[in-house]
């Protein structure tokens, strides 16, 4: 739920830079099916919230997954004064990027104090492979709302184009780390996403940011090429992601299934009587 509420924050951040960087004249309605779509994902978000079982947390590590909680409840009730800044154009694109940073920051953090409490070690890989894999897809998504709001600008700004560099790269640096805990099949599924005609187109759109002359024109027609052809990458790493958490729920089905049989096991032998088979001739010499 965390996941498809932050991929659908990230399309809502990008969309809003585009309406802020042409001056409210484009993308409006775009934006606004947006914030619904985001609203009924973040009552999804909630709902798996109330079910947590708060009396039986662990200790220390429940109570940073919970404070990590009450943090995003806060953004969620603070993003209905973002939006407005953003559709009367009181906030800068700048300004209302870090917003949505902001609040997506959080809802990633509850997702690395998930991981950081987990005791399995498959479950712990596997949760540090979709931690990294999730934050990587963020650091793409604040590229993509970068680059929409330099092209809707049509002006290459230098801070711009440095932070699009600086985004490429964290990006490679989770990516890497989630190869290094994914799967084979997960790592294969990335692969096959890399080979695929829309990073080249991508590529093309990064190198045309990349060189322009600082302060120089960018031709704002781009800007939906430009947003299309992330999207496009990003929903295809949303599929990775959704596997990810697929894999990642089978086993857990699996690690309660076996506990739930070892339990059975234990409470079996209770049944029977104290004794096991043969104990009272454990300190007979013979």
């Amino acid at each position: 739920a965390t996941g498809r509420l932050v991929h659908a924050l990230q399309r809502e951040r990008g969309l809003s830079n585009l309406y802020l960087a042409s001056q409210g004249q484009r993308w409006a309605d775009e934006r606004l099916a947006q914030t619904v779509h985001c609203d009924a994902l973040q009552a999804e978000v909630r709902a798996a919230f109330d079910v947590l079982d708060t009396d039986s947390a662990r200790a220390g590590h429940g109570t940073r997954l919970f404070s990590r909680i009450a943090y995003v409840l806060q953004g969620f009730d603070a993003l209905q004064l973002l939006r407005q800044r953003v559709q009367t154009r009181q906030w800068t694109a700048a300004r209302a990027t870090e917003g949505y940073i902001r609040l997506i920051h959080g809802l990633l953090a509850v997702v690395f104090e998930a991981a950081d409490s987990a005791s399995d070690p498959g479950i712990s890989r596997r949760l540090v492979a979709l931690f990294n894999f999730m934050q990587g897809k963020e650091f793409a998504g604040q590229e993509r709302a970068t680059g929409s709001a330099l092209f809707a600008a049509g002006t290459a700004g230098a801070d711009g184009q440095q932070r699009l560099l600086h985004l490429i790269d964290s990006q490679e640096r989770c990516l890497q780390v989630f190869a290094d805990f994914a799967s084979e099949p997960l790592r294969e599924a990335w692969r096959a996403v890399q080979r695929h005609d829309t990073l080249a187109s991508l590529e093309r759109l990064r190198r045309i940011l990349a060189t322009a002359l600082p302060g120089g024109p960018l031709d704002t027609a781009l800007s939906q090429i430009w947003f299309d052809a992330c999207t496009a990458h990003m929903d295809a790493m949303k599929t990775v992601e959704d596997a990810l958490a697929a894999e990642l729920e089978a086993l857990c089905r699996e690690r309660l299934q076996a506990a739930g049989r070892e339990l059975e096991s234990l409470q079996q032998w209770q049944d029977a009587g104290p004794e096991l088979p043969g104990s009272n001739d454990f300190f007979d010499d013979s």
